[in-house]
């Protein structure tokens, strides 16, 4: 797409240069989703960062960026609320256990450990639903919310049916009760 093609689509949009703001959340409305995790790291902020990609429907590509903290202090070094951390916590525990990771106890302590036991999750798919709630503070952010469902059955999975030798159409052997052509002179079959 050309730089013209997309300056076209952002005025399509709705985007008015004279009154809309160049930054503020383009991210997924809130919503439910079919994605396809694609990568899962620590993030430079000491959190787990997990990018996944919407794989169906009207949003499909566009990728939405997972980021719990599982700090138990604020910046200013007071503690988070309980709710908080427990929120994080069952954040990461559900997200894992719909992407089939069994957590070590020793992740749980370790953001780096966390998010190298957390990469066998990569390539594997869930459903999200996700809830935006107003961020008074920082209205162009809201505050998100998620929930995940494991994908019980990969529809992209592909699958090499079970065949058995009598089902092939070519090469099959032959039983040992088939008829077989008779031998010739030399001792071979005459095909």
């Amino acid at each position: 797409m050309s730089l013209r093609d997309r300056k076209n689509a952002l005025e399509a949009q709705g985007f008015d240069p004279k009154k809309d703001k160049i930054n503020g959340y383009e991210g997924l409305p809130a919503g439910k989703y079919h994605m396809l995790t694609e990568a899962i790291s620590p993030s430079k902020f000491g959190q787990l960062s997990v990018r996944a990609q919407v794989i169906e429907g009207e949003h499909s590509g566009q990728n939405e960026f997972i980021n719990v903290s599982l700090d138990e202090t604020k910046r200013n070094g007071e503690p988070l609320p309980d709710f908080i951390i427990d929120r994080n916590i069952k954040t990461i525990a559900s997200l894992a256990a719909v992407l089939g990771v069994a957590l070590s106890d020793e992740a749980w302590d370790d953001i780096q450990e966390m998010a190298d036991e957390f990469q066998k999750g990569e390539g594997k798919q869930f459903n999200m639903d996700l809830k935006l709630k107003e961020n008074r503070n920082n209205p162009a952010y809201p505050y998100k919310t998620y929930e995940f469902e494991e994908v019980v059955e990969d529809p992209y999975e592909q699958t090499t049916p079970d065949v058995t030798e009598e089902e092939l159409p070519f090469g099959n052997t032959p039983k040992e009760d088939t008829p077989q052509a008779p031998l010739d002179e030399n001792g071979e079959r005459p095909f």
